[in-house]
């Protein structure tokens, strides 16, 4: 077995998605060139995330977003401009997936590859939280998934009551835990996403930004945290450049919804205190 040494890509260009903490072999280390894209691809790249940007500052400037709290209602321009955005992040990934590859690094990964999906994902905007609640809805299964989202959340919380309370995290012994060290201590129960039937995602084509980044250049089954060889998985994230963050964030003040950003809590909360388990109505 490969010596694995852990190593940065940093492409860092402004609004431009950064690859991070990533695995190699020391057998096939990484080209110099990798450390960043070539100008005519920052070019490509900046104008991807632009449009990116642009489209969700679209969708913050309609009115309708502030009243969405009461009326549980929104625009069908909100869901179409949503699907254009997400396509746009896609393709902006496959190009960036094309530069890695001219440089011979090849990802493993395939559509509905389930092997990765015991992660929680994490830092979920308003929109995309309401989009997975969209596709829940339409795939006709959503007290079904409703329930599995409740034990995911129950195992979730199990974790958190098993920290110290923020006053005592300074007291002896006490040990702090981040919320990165929470999202591995969840990885580590080995739960599926409850988002999967029979190894396939039902809300696939709703999936958030934190689920369409996460890139493997290992077996996909060395995903799986249960799998032997998942320590020397090597895996990688292709993060939004920052003016999407920001545009995010901007939307996430107008929805002004006060739910957790985690996936499972924040689709619970949606759920229950927002719609009331009824469909969003798209006017």
């Amino acid at each position: 077995m490969p010596v694995m040494r852990r190593t940065r890509i940093a492409l860092n260009v402004q609004g431009i998605p950064v690859v991070k903490d990533l695995i190699v072999a020391e057998k096939e280390p990484f080209s110099p060139s990798l450390n960043s894209l070539r100008e005519p691809e920052r070019r490509v790249v900046g104008g991807y995330q632009k449009k990116i940007a642009r489209l969700l500052l679209d969708i913050a400037g309609m009115e309708e977003l502030r009243h969405f709290g009461t009326r549980r209602s929104l625009p069908g321009r909100v869901l179409e401009t949503f699907r254009r955005v997400m396509d746009l992040f896609d393709e902006s990934t496959r190009y960036l997936l094309g530069c890695l590859q001219d440089r011979g690094i090849f990802v493993r990964c395939g559509p509905q590859c389930p092997h990765c999906c015991y992660n929680m994902p994490s830092g979920l905007s308003n929109l995309e939280l309401i989009g997975i609640y969209h596709g829940s809805v339409c795939t006709g299964m959503a007290p079904r998934l409703f329930r599995r989202c409740l034990e995911a959340g129950e195992t979730w919380e199990g974790l958190l009551q098993r920290n110290p309370r923020q006053d005592d995290r300074d007291a002896p012994g006490a040990l702090h835990h981040s919320r990165e060290e929470l999202l591995k201590r969840y990885l580590g129960q080995c739960m599926p996403c409850p988002f999967l039937h029979r190894s396939f995602c039902v809300v696939y084509p709703y999936r958030p930004m934190a689920c369409r980044m996460h890139f493997s250049l290992s077996p996909p089954h060395w995903c799986n945290p249960a799998h032997f060889q998942n320590p020397h998985a090597v895996s990688f994230n292709l993060e939004p450049g920052e003016c999407v963050q920001k545009a995010l964030d901007r939307l996430d003040a107008r929805f002004c919804l006060n739910i957790s950003d985690i996936m499972i809590c924040g689709f619970l909360e949606l759920t229950v205190n927002i719609m009331q388990f009824e469909p969003i109505r798209w006017t």
